[in-house]
Parts: structure tokens; C-alpha cells; sequence
């Protein structure tokens, strides 16, 4: 007997009507699975359109930060901002754009830096000493030419007993990021010292000028409290137009103001809120009234730029 027939006893009825409850049943659920498949897929599509929203307004909101400091750099030294790696703020609607200009003359250049320097630099993320002695000459022996080992440093087979597949580079280095391929370096450390490190200069010393407060603390007879009061000082001097006071300890042999005003870093953070959306560096090669610019790497994220204030509203 087919679905649909019923013998005069009555036979059969239930079974049809369990078939329909049954199908419709299948039905309700398959179209309860396409709407929730089509809200997901809504919601889905309008999250990615609002982060590309986001992408574009910060990667805009960054493009203005750079303007901003290449701006500066074409202002008269009194009008002009200090390039000691100051963070700048300004506000574009609701995004953050913070903004640090360097004269690359206020850091260490990787390559020529003495150890006692390098040593000096290292102390606050390294109070050991004899550990700082391993990561210094170990630094030294990537960036010297021989395959000699120096007391505490590291050559191919101290590498290879750490289980590292490549040695020492035995060459100048060719990036900042290469220190994080010298052995002994840890994350903690290469965070520390990136800010403070450039390959630009080619010199052994720094210009305390424009020098960080980290690069500043390395120098001999330097202490903390006079070292933050003179950079309070040389940014009150500069917004006042008044020339930059000399550095009141004697750093010597290490401080000179050579070869500043050539090379400079600019570093641009775009925030929304707490989440930065997009970050952005260049190293700019100032040559009179022209300027090249080459595309860095930008600060890892566990690097801080610094913290927005009320500047630049």
C-alpha cells in the first residue's frame, strides 16, 4: 500500500503523516543551516571590510607621520624638532600617529663600536658581567674577518656545538636584524639594543648631542640623574632656540659631533586605541637640500615607540 491510500479500516494513515512530519522536519533543518551559513558568511565579510577599513586609514594615517617628520627636517634648527629620538603625537580623528626622528650620529654603529661601549650598553639587560664579556666578543667575532676565536666569543664550532647550522658572519654586519643571529643574543637582549645601534655612521664614537638616554648611560662617568637632566636640558635649549649645551661629563675618548646631520631614522606608529595598526621605518640620507629615502625595518612589536600624549593635538 502506497503513502497516500487509505483502506476503508483506516489503515495506513499514521504512517503517511509520520513520513510528512519527517520531511518536513529535514526541510526546516536544511534552511536553518543555509541562514546560519549566510549570517556567518555576513558577518565574515563585514569584519573583513572593516578591517580593511582600518588597513587603509592607518596606512594613511602613517603616510602623514612620515610627511610630518620629513616636514621638520626642512625647518630652521630653531623651529625644527631635536632628532634625539623623541616621541612625537598627533591625532588624526580617532587614530594615534606617534612619530621619533634620529640622527643616526647618536648611536652606536655596530660595526666600529668598542667593546667597552658595547659592554656599557649591555648592562641593563645584562647584569653579568662575564655573560656580557660572551655576547660582546661574540659580536666582535661575527663582524671580524678571521676565523680565530677571541676570549669568550664564539667561531663556527662554538656554533655548531650550540647546534646552530651557521656560524659567524666573519664580515661587517650587513643589517641591525643580523645581531639576532649572533650567538648568546636572546630576544630580550637584541630588543634592548636595536633602537640604539645603526650601521650608518662608521665611526667608534657618538654625538651625546642626539645621543638616547641608553647610549648616553654607556659613556664614561655617566650617572642617571645627569644624564636625564641634560636631555631636559638640550630639549628645553632647542624649543627655545638657544644652541644645545655641551655634555656636562667628560666622555671622552667616545663623544664627537661628527657626521651628524647626514643619516637619520624615522619611525612612524599608527594606533587605534590600544592596538597599533601599523608600523613603518625608513633610514633618510640628508644630502643639502636633497633627501633619499630607504625603506627599514620596522621596530619588532615588543619594542615600544613610547607612550601618546597630548603633543601635536
Amino acid at each position: 500500500m502506497q503513502c497516500g491510500s487509505v483502506d476503508r479500516s483506516g489503515a495506513g494513515r499514521e504512517p503517511c503523516r509520520g513520513v510528512v512530519l519527517v520531511t518536513v522536519l529535514w526541510v526546516l533543518a536544511l534552511l536553518s543551516l543555509i541562514a546560519t551559513n549566510l549570517s556567518l558568511g555576513a558577518r565574515s565579510f563585514s569584519r573583513q571590510t572593516l578591517n580593511l577599513e582600518y588597513g587603509m586609514q592607518a596606512g594613511l594615517a602613517n603616510d602623514a607621520g612620515m610627511t610630518w617628520a620629513l616636514w621638520n627636517l626642512q625647518q630652521p634648527p630653531a623651529g625644527a624638532w631635536l632628532a634625539d629620538g623623541q616621541v612625537h603625537w598627533m591625532w588624526l580623528d580617532d587614530m594615534q600617529v606617534g612619530v621619533r626622528l634620529q640622527d643616526e650620529s647618536g648611536k652606536l654603529d655596530l660595526n666600529l663600536a668598542p667593546a667597552e661601549l658595547l659592554d656599557a650598553l649591555l648592562v641593563p639587560v645584562q647584569e653579568d658581567s662575564r655573560l656580557r664579556a660572551q655576547l660582546v666578543a661574540a659580536i666582535e667575532d661575527w663582524r671580524d674577518a678571521d676565523d680565530l676565536v677571541r676570549l669568550n666569543g664564539a667561531e663556527s664550532e662554538q656554533y655548531r656545538a650550540a647546534g646552530w647550522s651557521e656560524g659567524p658572519g666573519n664580515r661587517p654586519f650587513v643589517s641591525l636584524q643580523e645581531l639576532n643571529r649572533v650567538l648568546g643574543i636572546t630576544p630580550e637582549v637584541y630588543h634592548y639594543m636595536l633602537p640604539h645601534l645603526t650601521l650608518s655612521t662608521r665611526v667608534q664614537t657618538v654625538n651625546p648631542k642626539l645621543a638616547s638616554f641608553e647610549v648616553l648611560m654607556a659613556l664614561p662617568n655617566a650617572s642617571p640623574h645627569v644624564v636625564g637632566q641634560y636631555i631636559r636640558q638640550r630639549r628645553e635649549a632647542r624649543a627655545a632656540g638657544q644652541p644645545i649645551p655641551e655634555l656636562p661629563f667628560n666622555a671622552a675618548p667616545y663623544s664627537a659631533e661628527r657626521r651628524s646631520g647626514l643619516h637619520y631614522r624615522v619611525d612612524v606608529e599608527a594606533r587605534q586605541g590600544e592596538r597599533v595598526r601599523v608600523r613603518r621605518a625608513v633610514l633618510l640620507l640628508r644630502q643639502g637640500a636633497q633627501m633619499r629615502l630607504t625603506p627599514e625595518h620596522a621596530l619588532p612589536i615588543e619594542i615600544p615607540l613610547g607612550d601618546p600624549t597630548e603633543e601635536g593635538r
